[in-house]
């Protein structure tokens, strides 16, 4: 497997198929943004809170703020700076304020972020002079950075310039039914149009194995997504449960789910018919178009944030129950066909598909329905999750620092 987060520059996936579905901002890698953000994104929890104070000054800004640690060793330690470059690379950036603590790994971003093709300014804030002028300059260079893109072209946006995250939440019987396989349908034009999705929470194919074989391209990539359940199993039975027998998360069982087979089977409908091209550790690009398994934990934000940070500019979040997960890189596309989510939060969800249960559309429409959607968020529309500015940024950390 190649390292994570390697494969800066690569651009084979992104050939253009005949009919553009909107609009986007071409980054000088050759990908596509459907987001032009400006960030004010803080590098450690130190510089946390300074950081958002400056982006609350200046409207428009989205502030990262995810508080990383010093002091993390080894793989650790290298996911959290290659995480920093992936967030400042990504295709939703515009333009960035990084903001470290020391001046040595100002000057190490400032050389990492060197040829990237958009506006980058990183500030060590022990460089500065007390807090308010610290505050005020970042603020400044904010102001000049939003000027710096305001006016930023736009290029035609294909199916095939998409890179889709694959994300489920509060799984129930309507999520099987209706949410993951429209997300499933769409995915199948995608993958047929060239472009690239993206499927993670490894724990959540444990008993699809018969799944992966069958939509594999070819034995070798089969292998080696079981080879990331069989670590994942042996992970979790270590604290002497078998989760192939229980589901883990109480508000599934509360939604009707019985095991975590039952939830996998619902689950993997995400991925439509599409076959597997090639499994990635966490936050891996993929270095060719197609359809990617991801090894990610379980918990939502934490596969948004590997899916994302591999270059995702969407995800696709299919719920039974309500789930606030997001990523604030990307725009989350939340999607729903349990009637009663749909009426306890209609002020939370995206898309409607419980007319597939019903009897009133079916899944191309559903498909269609994501397609417009996408094409709205691309020409500026908001998501739900992004009018809550709900997300975070989670990297799995194995070991914290003494």
């Amino acid at each position: 497997m190649r390292h994570p987060l390697s494969g800066r520059g690569n651009t084979s996936m992104f050939t253009t198929s005949h009919k553009a579905i909107g609009s986007g901002w071409r980054r000088a890698d050759g990908r596509i943004g459907l987001r032009n953000h400006v960030i004010a994104f803080s590098t450690v929890a130190l510089t946390d809170r300074i950081t958002a104070l400056a982006a609350g000054r200046v409207d428009g800004v989205l502030p990262l703020c995810p508080a990383f640690q010093r002091g993390l060793r080894g793989a650790d330690a290298t996911l959290q700076a290659e995480t920093i470059q992936a967030v400042i690379d990504h295709p939703n950036v515009g333009a960035a304020l990084v903001v470290t603590h020391d001046r040595a790994a100002a000057e190490k971003l400032r050389a990492d972020c060197m040829g990237l093709g958009k506006p980058v300014v990183v500030l060590s804030l022990i460089a500065g002079a007390g807090i308010q002028n610290a505050n005020d300059a970042m603020v400044k260079h904010l102001q000049d950075l939003k000027a710096a893109v305001a006016d930023s072209p736009k290029t035609p946006l294909h199916l095939s310039d998409l890179v889709v995250a694959l994300e489920c939440g509060g799984s129930d019987a309507t999520s099987a039914l209706a949410a993951n396989p429209a997300i499933g349908r769409f995915v199948d034009r995608v993958i047929s149009a060239g472009g690239t999705s993206i499927v993670s929470e490894t724990a959540e194919f444990l008993g699809g194995e018969d799944v992966i074989r069958s939509q594999s391209h070819n034995e070798a990539v089969a292998k080696d997504i079981l080879g990331y359940l069989r670590i994942e199993e042996q992970m979790m039975q270590n604290d002497g449960i078998d989760y192939r027998g229980v589901n883990p998360t109480p508000e599934n069982i509360e939604a009707g789910l019985s095991t975590l087979t039952e939830k996998t089977m619902g689950a993997v409908c995400k991925i439509g018919s599409s076959r597997f091209a090639g499994a990635l550790s966490f936050a891996e690009r993929p270095q060719s178009a197609g359809l990617y398994f991801m090894h990610t934990p379980f918990f939502s934000p934490t596969s948004l944030t590997g899916m994302v940070l591999a270059g995702a500019q969407i995800s696709l979040f299919a719920m039974g129950v309500y789930n606030p997960s997001g990523m604030p890189l990307a725009p989350t596309l939340k999607i729903c066909g349990n009637p009663q989510t749909l009426s306890d939060w209609p002020d939370g969800i995206d898309l409607d598909v419980s007319g597939i249960i019903t009897g009133s559309s079916d899944y191309d429409d559903a498909a269609d329905s994501i397609r417009n959607l996408i094409a709205e968020i691309a020409d500026g529309k908001l998501t739900r999750a992004e009018e809550w500015q709900e997300g975070q940024i989670i990297v799995p950390v194995s070991q914290l620092p003494l």
